[in-house]
């Protein structure tokens, strides 16, 4: 693609909104860092230069073809110590014969041959599942450390399991903005939670962390798929709350070797449980895909994957989050 035709991106709406934007909201966030009195004075710098400096700077650098992924998810396990009737993941759709595990050597070169195509990570998420049943954590958290691509980095957790001590370790060590992310289940009935021993550990190491509170979360209706037209779809698409995740996850024989970038934890777990055949032209091949068509993939209004989700141009249910059920729920025809 020549110099010319990267300006057109900056043209589109989806691609302002879903890149862009996203970029400047993330930089603005980084600029202002860690909580602190040293925020009297990094808070307002970072929204002079949001004000003055960063539209320009973003988009400059799509015009040379300079890639900076604002936020990146990657799915470590698709193993969980709970069963949610509601993830918006879809962990409550994998039986333990589908279950996904990445190896270390498999997640770092899903990263490698993603950062080998672009400038910069602005966020790293590990998510799972449950992120700390990756058991080399700890390795992996010492290359993340080591890429100055990769800006800053947090884990999700359900804090139901405490968090070992080789993790505390290297987070207390760490030399990036990284922090723990703590969903806060302690509305739900009979879940055992770790939060009180993780939060005293956590402060015990002056690792920064948040706690995630949300009582309701958006009710996912049964997937399957819906055989709506690429109108529809597209309507659903531009409505959706997780239209500005990014979802990364392993690859599987000759689709994808490496992994792929899927536009949201939906359609990364729907590659595993379908097949990544069933989405191909969803998402990034990391491996043989180039540089420009990470930007086009923050271009695009349709994906095929959206046919399975709910019609989220229509009103929404909410329902109390991490209900919490016994089942292995199907995909439907």
């Amino acid at each position: 693609m020549r110099e010319k035709n990267y300006r057109q991106f900056l043209e589109n709406p989806t691609f302002v909104s879903r890149y862009i934007d996203q970029n400047i909201n993330w930089y603005v966030s980084y600029l202002a860092g860690r909580r602190g009195i040293g925020r009297l004075w990094r808070y307002p710098f970072a929204h002079l230069m949001k004000s003055f400096f960063l539209k320009n700077y973003f988009e400059k650098r799509v015009i040379c073809g300079i890639v900076d992924i604002p936020y990146v998810e990657i799915v470590l396990t698709t193993k969980c110590t709970l069963r949610c009737e509601h993830c918006a993941n879809l962990m409550q759709y994998f039986s333990n014969k589908m279950q996904y595990t990445g190896t270390l050597a498999g997640v770092i070169e899903s990263l490698e041959c993603l950062m080998s195509k672009i400038s910069s990570i602005g966020k790293l998420r590990l998510i799972g599942g449950e992120p700390f049943l990756f058991k080399e954590m700890p390795q992996l958290l010492d290359y993340i450390e080591s890429k100055k691509q990769i800006l800053t980095y947090d884990i999700v957790t359900n804090a139901s399991i405490d968090i070992k001590e080789p993790v505390l370790q290297r987070l207390k060590k760490s030399k990036k903005n990284c922090k723990v992310s703590i969903s806060d289940y302690s509305h739900v009935s009979g879940v055992r939670l770790k939060q009180m021993s993780i939060f005293e550990n956590l402060k015990k190491y002056n690792i920064p962390f948040t706690l995630l509170k949300s009582e309701t979360w958006v009710k996912t209706e049964k997937i399957y798929k819906r055989g709506r037209s690429k109108e529809q779809n597209i309507a659903s698409f531009l409505a959706c709350y997780q239209k500005k995740c990014t979802s990364l996850i392993g690859g599987e024989n000759h689709l994808a070797p490496k992994g792929g970038m899927f536009v949201c934890g939906v359609a990364s777990s729907l590659a595993k449980l379908k097949g990544f055949a069933e989405f191909q032209g969803d998402y990034v091949d990391l491996m043989n895909d180039e540089t420009d068509k990470i930007l086009e993939f923050y271009a695009r209004d349709f994906y095929q994957v959206c046919d399975y989700c709910q019609d989220f141009s229509k009103p929404i249910e909410a329902v109390t989050s991490a209900i919490q059920t016994r089942e292995v729920l199907q995909i439907g025809q």
